[in-house]
């Protein structure tokens, strides 16, 4: 099954379609939306022009509805089924929270058949929901959401600023926020990992300590580069 979830999505840049869901080893990732309230320094949507290993992810304003993102992956999961269901694009998931959460809901329910209740379902994010939204929506997400995956990057509170880069109005709140999205996660979710990315400039000891602290596996993700996008 491996090898057929690597077959290329139809929506690509070659017929010149956004890419909705796109494929990525042995899972089947929701672009949502472009919108993202940080501007990472490692963010390589810029240097690889929003395509990700052929697949176009620029949705140029034109974000999909829970319906037409279902009806995707149920044809995906005809041709070959995945084993995860990731809200993770070049944007951040939960700025369509909603969204993201009636899609959950419609497999989870046995609404989105052939695509089975058990399908796990993560999320990549950057843990800055509670402060965009203005609640804590982790308990929303329990029973819909299998495994979090959130960018802390760092312990280092001024670090976190200088690498995630987030708009003005949850920069000064932004890192514990997202220490607080952490440990909710980690009390109400299956699975909630702290990741980072691999550089020198970052003292992953203490990342890793505070990933604990926080009740989350820390996990490392490799810096990409400009030539690895294929």
């Amino acid at each position: 099954m491996a090898n057929k979830c690597r077959r290329p999505i139809v929506h690509t840049m070659e017929n010149s379609k956004p890419s909705i869901v796109y494929r990525y080893k042995n899972a089947l990732y929701v672009n949502l939306t472009n919108s993202c309230p940080t501007a990472c320094v490692f963010c390589v949507k810029n240097t690889w022009k929003m395509d990700y290993r052929g697949s176009d992810l620029n949705l140029q304003g034109n974000e999909p509805s829970p319906a037409e993102v279902i009806a995707l992956a149920k044809a995906e999961w005809a041709a070959a089924p995945f084993e995860e269901f990731v809200f993770c694009g070049y944007g951040e998931p939960t700025m369509r929270f909603e969204a993201l959460l009636t899609c959950a809901r419609l497999i989870k329910t046995g609404r989105a058949e052939p695509l089975p209740c058990t399908l796990k379902i993560r999320l990549n994010t950057n843990g800055l929901a509670n402060a965009v939204l203005g609640r804590n929506v982790v308990p929303e997400m329990k029973g819909l959401i299998d495994s979090v995956h959130v960018s802390l990057n760092t312990a280092d509170p001024e670090q976190w600023l200088a690498l995630m880069r987030p708009m003005a109005p949850w920069a000064p709140t932004g890192f514990e926020k997202v220490k607080e999205f952490i440990r909710e996660a980690s009390l109400l979710l299956p699975e909630a990992f702290a990741t980072a990315v691999e550089d020198k400039g970052i003292d992953l000891e203490k990342f890793k300590a505070l990933a604990g602290r926080l009740g989350a596996e820390p996990r490392l993700r490799p810096k990409l580069e400009e030539g690895e996008n294929r």
